[in-house]
C-alpha cells in the first residue's frame, strides 16, 4: 500500500540533491565514448543533453575563448566532461514560478523582434 510521508521543503531538497549525487557519481563514460570531441561531435553532445546550438555558434563562442577548447594542429578539440560542465554553468534554476513565465515572455518578444513579426 502507498505511504503518505511528510516533509519540509528543505529536506525535501536534501533527500533529492543527495540522490542526484549518487546517481552521477555512479555515471560513467562509456568505453567506447572518447572524451575529446570534434566541433560537429560537441554539437552533437550539446543537443543530446538539451542544449541547442549551431556550430557556427560554438565558432564564435570559441573564438571569444568564452568555451572550454584544446587545439591540436590546426584542428578544435572539445572534452565531452568539460563541455557539460560549461553548458550546466551557463543554465540558471529558476525557483519562482512567475520569474520563469516572465522570462519565457522575454525570451518570445525577442525572438518576434528578430523575425520582424
Amino acid at each position: 500500500m502507498n505511504q503518505i510521508i511528510l516533509t519540509t521543503p528543505e529536506e525535501l531538497r536534501a533527500i533529492v540533491s543527495e540522490s542526484v549525487s549518487q546517481t552521477l557519481a555512479g555515471l560513467t563514460l562509456p568505453k567506447n565514448e572518447p572524451d575529446n570531441l570534434t566541433p560537429d561531435a560537441a554539437v552533437g553532445v550539446l543537443e543530446q543533453h538539451g542544449f541547442l546550438i549551431s556550430k557556427a555558434r560554438l565558432y564564435k563562442l570559441t573564438a571569444k575563448g568564452d568555451v572550454p577548447f584544446r587545439k591540436y594542429g590546426n584542428k578544435l578539440l572539445f572534452s565531452r566532461r568539460e563541455l557539460l560542465s560549461w553548458a550546466e554553468s551557463l543554465a540558471r534554476r529558476v525557483n519562482d514560478k512567475g520569474e520563469a513565465a516572465l522570462a519565457i515572455a522575454r525570451s518570445a518578444n525577442r525572438k518576434l523582434r528578430s523575425h520582424g513579426k
